[in-house]
């Protein structure tokens, strides 16, 4: 990540509009502002990525969507990265002492919402028991890293969100789960780095 990121040219190939960059890149002045985190805990001996699958709620944009734990900015965080990890404990109780910051991936503006998303990769030394927030979290999902590895699980389908049909969105199938949007889109980025190492 030091070396440099991959950056909007990756996290475009799992984009669900085509054709659109714009839509992400284009920053609007009043965009809220907001972090995630891409947490890795190590389980059976590989790095797993935690997910969070959010509730069914009419008022949620991106409700019963799978995404990383985050949220906007609050006045008390010093930073977008502080942000991120206030959030994740918050949302999965994970204390934010046990989570090792990597570092960041490239921002991206998540217009349904009028977010623009900080996204941090950190890391815990070993498993964690999760305390989740019912009201915002649904259940966690733990996927192996590895696993994306293998473009099998890159998938495409049609979702109606929100009223409008969109066709042949790229998604990941988390055995069942569709983890697609600006979450697939962040993903992407950190499964390129993965393949570097690998």
């Amino acid at each position: 990540m030091q070396d440099g990121l991959p950056g909007k040219d990756v996290q475009f190939e799992m984009s669900p509009i085509k054709g659109e960059a714009a839509l992400y890149y284009d920053i609007p002045g009043h965009a809220r502002l907001a972090a995630v985190l891409a947490l890795l805990i190590p389980l059976n001996g590989e790095w797993h990525v935690t997910f969070i699958k959010r509730p069914s709620h009419p008022k949620d944009k991106h409700s019963g969507q799978i995404s990383f734990p985050g949220g906007g900015l609050e006045k008390g965080d010093k930073s977008f990265e502080a942000c991120a990890l206030r959030e994740t404990q918050e949302e999965i109780g994970i204390s934010e002492e046990k989570i090792n910051i990597i570092g960041d991936l490239t921002k991206l503006y998540v217009y349904a919402s009028n977010n623009l998303v900080y996204p941090y990769v950190g890391y815990l030394r070993q498993p964690e028991s999760y305390n989740i927030q019912e009201d915002e979290v649904e259940r966690v999902i733990t996927i192996p890293l590895s696993d994306f590895s293998n473009h099998s699980i890159i998938k495409t389908t049609d979702l109606n969100v929100r009223g409008f049909k969109l066709n042949n969105v790229p998604y990941y199938d988390l055995y069942g789960e569709v983890l697609w949007g600006a979450t697939a889109m962040i993903m992407s980025e950190l499964v390129h780095l993965w393949k570097q190492i690998q």
